[in-house]
Formats: C-alpha cells, sequence, structure tokens
C-alpha cells in the first residue's frame, strides 16, 4: 500500500484486516445456523442464505486485499464506500425479524460471521475514505 496517500496507521488497519480475513472471517458458510433460522421463521428466511452469501463476499473481496486498495480504481472505492458503511440488516431489512435470533449461543458460527463482517466492513470504510 502506497504510503503517499496516508500513513503507517492505514497499513496496519489493512494488514490487520487481512489477517482478520484469513484467521476469523475466511470459514465455511454458516447453513447449519441459516436453517435453523428457516425453522424458526419460514416466512422471513426465503432467500435469506444466497443474500448473505453475496453480502458476506462482497466483504470478503476487499478483506482479502486490503493492502491493495490504493491500486483499486478510486470509483471502486466511491461506489463500495455506501454500501459497506450498511449492515446486513440495513442492507437486506426483509430479514430484520430474524436479527434478534442471531446470537452467540443459538446461532454462533452465523452471529460469529455477521460480527466480523461489521468490524471489518467498518475498517474498510476508514481505509476507503483515507484513500480519496
Amino acid at each position: 500500500m502506497n504510503t503517499s496517500n496516508g500513513s503507517s496507521e492505514i497499513i496496519a488497519k489493512a494488514q490487520k484486516v487481512e489477517s482478520q480475513y484469513r484467521n476469523e472471517f475466511k470459514h465455511p458458510f454458516p447453513y447449519g445456523d441459516c436453517r435453523k433460522l428457516h425453522k424458526l421463521k419460514p416466512q422471513f428466511s426465503d432467500g435469506f442464505i444466497p443474500d448473505l452469501d453475496l453480502y458476506l463476499s462482497f466483504i470478503a473481496g476487499y478483506s482479502s486485499s486490503a493492502t491493495g486498495l490504493d491500486q483499486r480504481p478510486l470509483d471502486e472505492i466511491r461506489n463500495a464506500i455506501p454500501r459497506l458503511k450498511k449492515s446486513f440488516f440495513e442492507t437486506h431489512r426483509r430479514y430484520k425479524p430474524l436479527e434478534e435470533l442471531i446470537t452467540d449461543t443459538e446461532t454462533p458460527w452465523l452471529h460469529h460471521e455477521l460480527q466480523m463482517a461489521d468490524e471489518l466492513r467498518l475498517d474498510l470504510v476508514s481505509i476507503m475514505e483515507r484513500l480519496l
């Protein structure tokens, strides 16, 4: 990552994001927890798995290469920021009734993935905003 438009703080944050992605976010998709939600509230879970997969993949794509964000086109960065600013349930409001069911005891893998997604996306926004 180029330091001309930032500082060692940005580089360190980008390295942290990549490390967290590799060590805490890059896991098999939490299908079991998603199926559990479907059994509890089937009327709200139709489409949940593909929407969640796309949402997590979007974050993973930037997280896996955070130290190279300065090599991406500025228009791409500008377009990514508004999407990264929103949590899954802000992006997909129709699943909001499922949010209360996602806990560290009832759906631990899904809970962890969403927590990590939030942490990664907010760090990415911080990095990207400094690159503009």
